[in-house]
């Protein structure tokens, strides 16, 4: 009986402190580096306080906010119609944007000598979905009870998680990068162009795909038709 006491303590208190370790890595965590970011972007590249868990944690929670704010929002700003709702069209337009942003900012920086990996560069993203998170999801609640005249504050509050993610992704990727500030500036221009030529290629390799593929369909075609 003293046995089973103890390993149920031992359990508990095991959860405990997981449940602990959980909510700071990924709120308390998160809201140090929204007000320290210098500091603490500094220590998430020397002192690697990150988590790969929580970056995945935040992508997979971007994916369910993006589903609940196009099947959830309030009527008088979601137009969108629940039965044409394409769950995996979510996932792709969640995870492609940030597969994109590591590998053109790792391309870029690589030039520039950048120090960032491309895993400190998923983890910087990752955790910079935190504000957008939760303000998205807290507007998409919010929406539900307001007014026509309280739009404005259902705008505020995702206007605001985007500006914050925005912050975090600047001053996270200056941090890991150990970049001064015009460099950082330099760099994310660097990134938008290379994410551009990355594009460019996709396409141009997509058009050419659709064109072979248009060509051995002619091609069948005509054999079916002569030889069968």
């Amino acid at each position: 009986m003293n046995n089973l006491k103890l390993k149920l303590k031992n359990y508990f208190s095991n959860y405990n402190f997981s449940f602990k370790q959980f909510f700071y890595d990924c709120f308390k965590h998160p809201l140090y580096l929204i007000t320290h970011p210098i500091k603490g972007f500094d220590e998430f590249k020397r002192e690697k306080t990150s988590k790969l868990y929580v970056a995945i944690f935040y992508v997979v929670m971007m994916i369910v906010t993006q589903t609940v704010m196009y099947n959830a929002g309030g009527f008088l700003i979601n137009k969108n119609k629940p039965n044409e709702f394409n769950f995996l069209l979510t996932v792709v337009l969640v995870l492609f944007p940030i597969l994109l942003g590591v590998v053109g900012n790792w391309a870029s920086t690589a030039l520039m000598d950048g120090k960032g990996t491309m895993g400190e560069i998923f983890r910087v993203i990752g955790y910079s979905l935190f504000p957008f998170v939760w303000f998205g999801l807290f507007a998409t609640l919010f929406s539900n009870f307001i007014t026509v005249d309280e739009i404005v504050f259902y705008n505020f509050f995702m206007y605001l998680g985007i500006l914050l993610t925005a912050y975090m992704i600047f001053f996270g990727l200056m941090g890991i990068h150990e970049f001064g500030l015009l460099k950082n500036i330099m760099m994310l221009v660097f990134t938008i162009v290379a994410i551009a030529v990355i594009l460019f290629i996709i396409l141009l390799f997509l058009s050419l795909i659709q064109y072979v593929y248009s060509f051995l369909s002619s091609v069948i075609e005509e054999f079916i038709a002569r030889y069968l």
